[in-house]
């Protein structure tokens, strides 16, 4: 789940706080499979901290995860094969896999025709594609995090601004439709749905405090200012009166 500047290093933390949401998340689109995953060949692409792997794994797939960051493809790789690698250059023979998984993964990219490009090349012909993004309807839980972030002092680095901005071309069902036209898909599905994660206003601020930008901010604050922050962020999460169940763009796709 992560190919961008800025998630070097940050395994454990995604492990410990945004996984909370993204493993549910990563649940909802594998049961969009039009059919059952056990024997099949997987790339878990853009793997993160590897809970698309470990869902497809319980649903008895064969499964190689590659993320751009090291530490990532070490962290994937005490379940099962993992390599490091620009998902838009994947090490592998065209037809290698069954199912691609990239959940969270061309909203990261500058090009995110390139991704899935090759994400059809690696894929068998008939082979699947299961894809996710946030959509541009962002959870009131989140802007309560930021607001409060700003309050002690966070500003935005210049390279999560950059990926923001390169995110808004696949936030939205035409144009993540687009995208995969432009990358040869020819059968595909794309809907737009809120998810519920179960996540209760700590599990919300663990989740967003594990973020790379977030979490290299919070963890150079001192400590009792820390507890502060993720008291004060947990209180305006609870203020939003909102259950956490973020809006997210989802493709199903046939090479």
């Amino acid at each position: 789940m992560t190919t961008g500047i800025g998630y070097a290093g940050m395994a454990g933390a995604w492990a410990d706080g945004p996984a909370l949401a993204y493993g549910p998340m990563a649940e909802h689109l594998l049961a969009r499979a039009p059919g059952p995953l056990r024997g099949s060949r997987a790339l878990d692409a853009g793997a993160g901290s590897g809970v698309a792997g470990d869902a497809l794994r319980a649903r008895g797939a064969r499964v190689v995860a590659a993320d751009r960051e090291l530490d990532m493809a070490v962290h994937n790789a005490a379940a099962g094969p993992a390599v490091t690698a620009d998902v838009t250059a994947l090490p592998f023979r065209s037809g290698t896999f069954d199912v691609v998984v990239a959940a969270f993964v061309v909203n990261h990219l500058p090009d995110p025709v390139a991704g899935l490009a090759e994400f059809h090349r690696v894929s068998r012909p008939g082979g699947l594609l299961l894809a996710s993004t946030f959509s541009e309807d962002r959870a009131a839980a989140k802007e309560a995090v930021d607001a409060v972030a700003a309050g002690y002092g966070f500003v935005a680095p210049d390279w999560y601004t950059d990926l923001q901005n390169v995110a808004h071309t696949v936030r939205d069902v035409a144009g993540l439709q687009g995208e995969l036209a432009a990358a040869g898909f020819a059968d595909w599905t794309v809907t737009e749905d809120r998810i519920e994660v179960g996540l209760d206003p700590e599990g919300v601020v663990r989740y967003r405090l594990g973020m790379p930008h977030l979490h290299r901010f919070a963890a150079g604050l001192p400590d009792d200012v820390r507890a502060s922050f993720f008291a004060d962020a947990v209180a305006a999460v609870r203020r939003t009166g909102e259950r956490f169940a973020p809006m997210v763009v989802e493709a199903i796709a046939v090479a």
